[in-house]
This record gives structure tokens, sequence and C-alpha cells, in this order.
């Protein structure tokens, strides 16, 4: 596993890696730097056999503060026709964690903004420490939430929600993150990441074929949005999944243990 990432760091236990936005001193704002490491982190770990899942976090007083706002770059492009002719290639991060083949939990410590407050919710799910603050600033600074945002926002919290948080820019604590659906879990800064790596371990322990399955069943039928042609490809899943030695082997173990 690589050493020389300059704005994340990378943790292995067993299996499970732990990715962190490493440039504290810069609330790990968003950069250029930040984004390619990564997406070159989460790619190579995705190559891992040996790892099965992933839990994604900030050191520091943050998870993201969002754009770098110093560099007068951001948020500008000096030819719109290229721009617009690149406008539908996405994200690089939004789209590596939309389509990531292992389970991805994000761990948010502190702030989450702008895109900070996004890049969670291109994860399975979200934790959120007491401290945990999200907000989207991007309309006060004429600008909106881009890559999809709007739409992941408003299928964790609803549309009015969703609507509220974007045009007034109001900064959200964790525990309304949490009644919202942002956050599933809600837990004191120092049990944050412990908890998070535990949940990981768990789901790691679970036969990895019925994982990725129900990966694959939730976030196509939430895309598709048809219960219909959801309940028929899950019959194709289940089929599947019940003939799998992994299948018999804990139904068995689960009918020993009673």
């Amino acid at each position: 596993m690589r050493t020389d990432y300059s704005a994340v760091d990378v943790e292995v236990d067993g299996a499970v890696a732990t990715v962190w936005l490493n440039k504290p001193e810069r609330l790990n704002s968003w950069s250029a730097d930040l984004s390619v490491d990564l997406v070159d982190a989460l790619r190579e770990v995705e190559a891992a056999e040996e790892i099965k899942g992933v839990v994604l976090t900030g050191r520091g007083r943050a998870f993201s503060a969002g754009a770098d706002l110093k560099n007068p770059r951001t948020h500008k492009t000096d030819d719109v026709e290229e721009a617009m002719a690149g406008r539908t290639g996405g994200s690089a991060p939004f789209d590596v964690l939309s389509h990531y083949d292992k389970p991805v939990v994000c761990a948010v410590n502190g702030y989450a903004i702008g895109i900070g407050a996004l890049v969670p919710l291109c994860c399975d799910f979200v934790y959120a420490a007491e401290s945990a603050q999200f907000q989207l600033p991007q309309v006060a600074l004429g600008v909106l939430p881009a890559y999809g945002g709007a739409l992941r926002l408003a299928r964790a919290v609803g549309n009015l929600n969703a609507a509220e948080m974007i045009l007034t820019g109001r900064m959200i604590s964790a525990e309304e993150a949490g009644r919202w659906g942002m956050a599933a879990v809600v837990l004191p800064d120092d049990e944050l990441i412990p908890h998070a790596q535990s949940t990981m371990k768990t789901i790691t322990e679970h036969p990895q074929s019925a994982v990725q399955l129900a990966r694959e069943s939730l976030r196509t039928s939430v895309e598709a949005n048809n219960i219909r042609a959801a309940e028929v490809s899950d019959v194709d899943r289940f089929m599947l999944l019940s003939q799998l030695k992994d299948s018999a082997r804990q139904h068995q173990a689960w009918r020993d243990s009673r």
C-alpha cells in the first residue's frame, strides 16, 4: 500500500482500510491534490483483494471544510465552451465512491461544508460525531451544489429539507442531520472512528457475495425508483445467492446456534 500520498493517508487493519483526508492544517479543504490522492488511494484499496471494506474520514477538526476559497481559481473557468463540452464527465471522487465495489462508511468529524457535505452522501452510509456540522453555502457564493449533489441530498433528507438547506446555506448540527436521515448514527467524538471501524469489520465478516448484491440492489433500485423492477431484479439476486456455499453455511450456523 502506498505511503507517499501528500493529501490522504491510508491505514489497513485486517480487511478494513481507513482512508483519511490528511490536510488538517487546512481543515481538509478540497483541492486538486486532495482529489487526485483520494481517487488514487480508493482505487488502490479497491484493487487489494485482502481489503473488504473502507472507512472514509478526515484528520483534525474537520472532515472537509469544502472548496479551497483562498485559491482564486476555485469555482472559475477560463473557457465556458470547454467547460460545457466536458459537463457530462462528472467528478472523479463522486464517480468512484458512487460506483465503488466495496462498502464504504463515511465517519464525519467536525466541519462538513460544501463538497465536504456532499461526498459523504456518495458512501453507503454516514456516521457523524456530535461535533459534526453540515453546510451547503454554494448558493450564497453564486454557484450551486454540483455533480448531482442536490439530488443525493434530497434522497437522504427529503425535498423540503434539502431545499431549505441548499437555499438558505444554514449550517445544521449532527443532531439535526441524524433526525433528517443524513447521518445514520450520531456518536461522541472519541467513539466515532472506533465505531465506524468496528461496524465495517462486522460487514466484512458477512458473506461478501451477499454484501455485494445487497448494495447493488439498494443502489440500482433507488436510482430506478421502480418497485416492480426492483422486485423482479431481487428475485434473480436472491436465487443466485441461495445457490452459493456461503448461504448454506450461514443458514446452517444460524440453525446450529439455536
